[in-house]
């Protein structure tokens, strides 16, 4: 199938993280190699393998909010969870980056696209329903639940936690009428929404999309899954170090929270209104391991799928890449079987230079892809390749050209973006920067 002719842009951007809310803070925490992942603090973690996590302290989604939408953001605040507070905090700083507050595109043709993922409860709003559940403190009484318990869940309880509910109190902030999807597929799910939202611009049913994702697992359920599936890191070390991509000592997940936002624009819509530009989605594939054992391939053959796929479509080689930002969820299966697709396509040894941001700020899950895309995006838009954090010696067998130490110089703008879940699903985009942004 040919290519369609219409080039998606970057025309907006914004990052909610444990190393930074906007751009310039996560640039400049990128730039001085200064991570955000320490002990959690929300709530007690004792008994749990680790006490470490990507946090954002002191987040209030009211204090990102543009003054237009201020008011109508305080009144749904009681309908959000973290997630889609997160999420919307995020909408609001891109939207404002590419100078679309106050219009500037048909409300029927821009839509969004956003990765989410399963929300947790508080579990306060369900805990009395629960108790009268119980009413002899050992048994299941359903009559009793359904007679006394439902009655004390809050009405609107579900709406808080629907992971379609990220896009949509953006859509009605914003007067998105168009297209609107919301994509749960954990750490691949971001990379997808943006090359979904690219398709929706490239066949000429949107001229504006916003587009990316957010989650947070820092949360007791979130961590008991975490832990129950014996991926957290159990390091025993300094918990700001427990994130190791590719370290031959690497020890597990360390869970995070942030969201990542991208305005994608038609380019010759962006050219009319004048719109400053950070770059371009050159190309998007996805892929899938189907390992019948469960899990990941040990060969990484679904990142070699969706990598290869992301530049057939961008209509490019291997060596045209400058660098590529890896998933690196710091799992020693995960970590090796990626290292193993990366240097069937680029080739061994000194390639292609490697990445991974996962050591700044734990695992953002739904939001891990483009979030670590625009760390990318920020860096080669100056000049530089954002370095991997906390890998003290590289496990050998992984045998990657890994950015270490201080940032790496560049001018090649363009990169691979890759990210892939446990189960062995994954997405790539083929990113080019524009320098001058920069």
């Amino acid at each position: 199938m040919a290519r369609n002719d219409r080039r998606v842009l970057i025309t907006g951007l914004a990052v909610i993280s444990p190393v930074g809310i906007g751009a310039e803070a996560y640039r400049a925490s990128l730039a001085e190699r200064r991570g955000g992942i320490g002990p959690i603090r929300s709530f007690p973690v004792a008994g749990l393998p680790s006490s470490a996590g990507g946090e954002i302290a002191n987040f209030r989604a009211r204090d990102h909010a543009v003054p237009k939408h201020a008011k109508a953001l305080q009144k749904s605040l009681k309908y959000m969870a973290r997630d889609i507070q997160l999420a919307v905090a995020g909408a609001e700083l891109a939207m404002a980056d590419a100078g679309l507050i106050d219009g500037g595109v048909d409300p029927t043709r821009i839509g969004l696209d956003l990765g989410a993922g399963l929300i947790a409860t508080d579990l306060d709003e369900l805990a009395p329903a629960m108790q009268k559940a119980f009413p002899n403190g050992k048994t299941l009484d359903y009559k009793a639940y359904a007679r006394e318990g439902i009655p004390l869940i809050p009405p609107i309880w579900l709406l808080k936690y629907l992971p379609n509910m990220l896009a949509c109190h953006i859509s009605i902030l914003m007067d998105c009428q168009g297209p609107s999807n919301s994509i749960t597929e954990n750490e691949a799910a971001s990379n997808l929404a943006i090359g979904e939202a690219t398709r929706i611009i490239q066949r000429g049913r949107a001229d504006v999309m916003i587009a990316g994702g957010a989650d947070t697992k820092i949360h007791p359920m979130s961590l008991v899954r975490i832990g129950l599936a014996e991926q957290m890191s159990n390091w025993a070390g300094d918990p700001a170090a427990a994130c190791r991509p590719f370290d031959k000592d690497r020890a597990g997940i360390v869970p995070g929270e942030g969201a990542g936002i991208l305005i994608l624009e038609e380019a010759e819509h962006a050219a009319r209104r004048g719109a400053k530009v950070y770059g371009e989605i050159l190309g998007a594939g996805s892929g899938c391991d189907a390992h019948p054992a469960g899990g990941q391939d040990p060969e990484g053959k679904g990142t070699e799928v969706a990598i290869l796929a992301a530049l057939r479509d961008a209509g490019l080689k291997p060596s045209d890449i400058g660098h590529v930002n890896a998933h690196g969820s710091a799992t020693r299966i995960s970590d090796l079987a990626e290292a193993r697709a990366i240097r069937r396509i680029f080739g061994d040894g000194q390639s292609v230079p490697v990445t991974a941001l996962k050591g700044y700020m734990g695992n953002l899950v739904s939001g891990c892809g483009v979030v670590e895309a625009i760390g990318s995006l920020l860096g080669v838009n100056s000049g530089w390749i954002p370095s991997v954090l906390h890998c003290d010696e590289q496990d050998p067998e992984c045998g990657l050209d890994l950015v270490l130490g201080q940032s790496r110089p560049t001018d090649n703008p363009i990169f691979v973006n890759t990210n892939l879940t446990r189960n062995g699903q994954a997405a790539a985009l083929v990113i080019r920067g524009q320098r001058s942004s920069g």
